[in-house]
């Protein structure tokens, strides 16, 4: 497909050209696919080329020169094409970078990272595909990411436009795919601050700077920053009203009336628990059918006796629930069950209702009595969160009669018996409700059973005795509303509030149980050996916990260096690798001693709360190049350990490298607790791998 793009893009003066491909694999293929293709317009690019190459190559020496991807991209550059990924060696990267910001690469076969720092504009860009791997599944590419790529279509002072192509082969993207990468939301910026060993042990050492502050001024924390004088005014306003506020006094109430909301709260949570499963479960689908008489308790209807006409309720129905303030808040679209329903009220003014906010948590326990002269019924929908009682009493009735036929003595007869009914329950002084004991769920029987006990307690106190009961009672609701109001408030605007404060003093707690720190918080010899033996890898990482219980516990004093830094590559390697390295018995036993280590640290952070699972622990330790490290120590050609793994030859140079600042890390680790054989290990160990290729020095200076 390339080869016939290519020849319209040359044909159409086109190039160069950036295809961005999102596997290094992939890249090698499609270059590889080119091979009569030359790109070059004459002998003088050629001989650009060819000196360029000759003159960064110059840096390198012996084998390093005949390594199959430096002959490979020779022989590729050479015909104007070349390819860019993670996995080249850093020198034919570098070359790559110049050769084609002189221009002189014509086609470059990249990965994303190309548009990220690399300031190098083409004439077009073209997608292979639109979809790609994040690590945990295959997507389309954000809006962000396609604009970063897309970016490098058009050169400053050189092209009025760029050109960017969507390779689609066989798989056409839809319109709203290309219109969400295209001109979709931007991805949310979002802070990336994670707390690390390393950083709080470093921050208990400075007692200038507390964690808190630091947690403070990251970026996670901007928002609420910027929100907390708001929240400090609120919270002065707030305390004010709640002192100025009347305080109840009466000599009936003041006893126990606060016991009483609590108990009284309790119940009608409960009773709200427990209905969720009620009409969640087939005896409560029974239960209520056409003709169960129900207390309807909402922001319209007060303790209002009703019966159930029909399950449902059709669109001119529902206009009269849309009364109920309770369906309004609590209503989750395509979830919400309704009911038809015919209470027994009392006239009111239209549009009368009782304020939700000022409706106190009282439980059900008797039924409102209309007067009767003012009693009267009404036809309507209500949602299940509006149905406070399910009684056990069930009336009969001609239900498509009052609902289809508006038979209006149908109506006054059930009217009438709803009365009769609403009157016994009001003597009697208790509600029926319906028998739940089919409902055989454990924990619903124990919640059913406190509701019930509860319920017992509330004729015991002494404030049911006071007539103004209910005012006294929502004066109480009033202070209690408000006294949570301030509390949340409180917590708003201190240090309690911050998002990665449980996650801090979850790390304090591992510090504390593997004795880097004292109870005091004071840093003991092995927090400031885990200082200097950072691991700047994964950042929600244990690496150097585990690392410094490496060090403390005198493994690494059994291994010469080569064998050392090969062990220790597991902590920077961070790729995958299919192939399975041929370790010495003396490294397999070191391994397995990193493993059982790592595995101890991890038990103690999952005991202290955090979430890492042994599985985790293990598989952020990769030991997919201990043998290619190993024999690079002991001097082996790079040529010949490529041989050894199917890494690509850049990862084994970033890996090594890396290697050489962990060896300087743990060199100091060795000079603080005063380990001199260590230490003298440890420089050998930094000498042996920095040589040839890997240490090879940058095009750019």
């Amino acid at each position: 497909m390339y080869i016939h793009m290519l020849g319209l893009l040359r044909k159409k003066n086109l190039l160069p050209v950036i295809i961005f491909t999102f596997s290094k694999r992939k890249c090698e293929d499609f270059a590889d696919a080119l091979v009569n293709v030359d790109l070059t317009s004459g002998g003088a690019e050629k001989s650009e080329i060819h000196v360029f190459i000759e003159r960064s190559l110059a840096r390198l020496k012996g084998t390093d020169r005949e390594l199959p991807q430096v002959l490979r991209m020779r022989e590729l550059l050479s015909r104007g094409i070349a390819v860019h990924h993670g996995g080249l060696l850093p020198i034919i990267k570098e070359m790559v970078e110049i050769l084609f910001t002189r221009g002189l690469v014509k086609v470059l076969f990249a990965t994303e990272t190309f548009a990220m720092g690399v300031n190098a504009p083409a004439r077009c860009v073209v997608f292979s595909m639109i979809r790609k791997h994040d690590g945990r599944s295959f997507r389309e590419l954000l809006p962000g990411e396609y604009t970063q790529m897309s970016g490098r279509a058009g050169r400053r002072g050189l092209d009025d436009t760029g050109v960017v192509i969507v390779a689609c082969n066989d798989d056409i993207p839809d319109q709203p795919t290309l219109n969400k990468m295209l001109l979709g939301v931007p991805t949310k910026l979002e802070s990336q601050f994670r707390l690390t060993y390393t950083m709080i042990l470093n921050l208990l050492r400075v007692e200038a700077l507390k964690v808190e502050e630091m947690i403070k001024r990251s970026f996670s924390e901007n928002l609420s920053q910027k929100a907390l004088p708001e929240h400090q005014q609120k919270f002065a306003e707030s305390s004010k009203v709640l002192q100025a506020m009347e305080k109840l006094d009466c000599s009936i109430c003041g006893l126990d009336i606060h016991q009483y909301y609590d108990v009284s709260a309790r119940i009608v949570m409960l009773n709200h628990e427990l209905r969720e499963r009620i009409v969640r479960s087939p005896v409560g689908s029974k239960a209520l059918s056409q003709g169960r008489i129900v207390v309807i308790n909402s922001s319209f209807y007060r303790n209002a006796i009703a019966v159930i006409l029909r399950s449902g309720g059709n669109s001119s129905q529902s206009l009269v629930s849309a009364r109920s303030t309770t369906a309004a808040i609590t209503k989750r679209e395509g979830e919400e069950r309704m009911y038809t329903v015919l209470i027994l009220t009392e006239k009111r003014p239209v549009g009368a209702a009782i304020n939700v906010r000022d409706l106190a948590p009282l439980p059900v326990d008797h039924v409102s009595v209309p007067s009767p002269d003012k009693v009267t019924q009404e036809v309507t929908v209500v949602p299940y969160t509006d149905i406070a009682v399910i009684t056990r009493m069930q009336l009969k009735m001609d239900a498509d009669a009052i609902l289809d036929q508006r038979d209006e003595s149908e109506t006054s007869k059930i009217g009438q018996q709803l009365l009769r009914v609403a009157e016994e329950m009001h003597e009697g002084g208790k509600i029926p409700e319906n028998d739940w004991s089919k409902i055989r769920e454990l924990d619903f029987q124990e919640r059913l059973r406190d509701k019930e006990a509860l319920m017992a307690q509330l004729g015991s106190f002494q404030c049911v005795r006071c007539p103004d009961l209910d005012d006294h009672y929502g004066l109480v609701h009033s202070e209690r509303i408000l006294q949570q109001q301030v509390a949340d408030l409180a917590h708003t605007i201190s240090d309690q509030n911050l998002e990665l404060l449980p996650d801090y003093h979850q790390r304090i707690e591992v510090l504390k149980r593997l004795q880097f720190i004292d109870e005091m918080g004071t840093v003991q010899i092995k927090g400031r050996v885990a200082c200097e033996a950072k691991i700047r890898r994964q950042i929600n990482t244990a690496d150097e916990l585990v690392l410094t219980e490496l060090i403390l516990e005198n493994v690494l004093a059994d291994y010469e260096p080569a064998e050392i830094v090969a062990l220790l590559s597991c902590f920077v390697f961070q790729e995958k690798s299919q192939s399975e390295p041929v370790l010495t018995p003396k490294l397999e036993k070191g391994v397995q001693r990193i493993k059982d280590i790592a595995l101890r640290v991890a038990e103690v952070q999952y005991e202290c709360g955090l979430d890492v699972r042994k599985d985790d622990a293990l598989a952020g330790l990769k030991f997919g190049l201990v043998e290619v490290v190993y024999e690079w120590a002991r001097g082996l050609p790079f040529k010949h350990i490529t041989d050894l793994t199917d890494v690509l030859e850049g990862s084994i140079v970033r890996c090594i490298v890396r290697l050489d600042e962990t060896c300087r890390e743990v060199r100091g680790a060795a000079r603080l607790i005063g380990d001199a054989n260590l230490y003298r290990k440890m420089e050998e160990a930094s000498e042996s791998i920095k040589r040839d290729i890997v240490f090879a020095a940058s095009l750019y200076f």
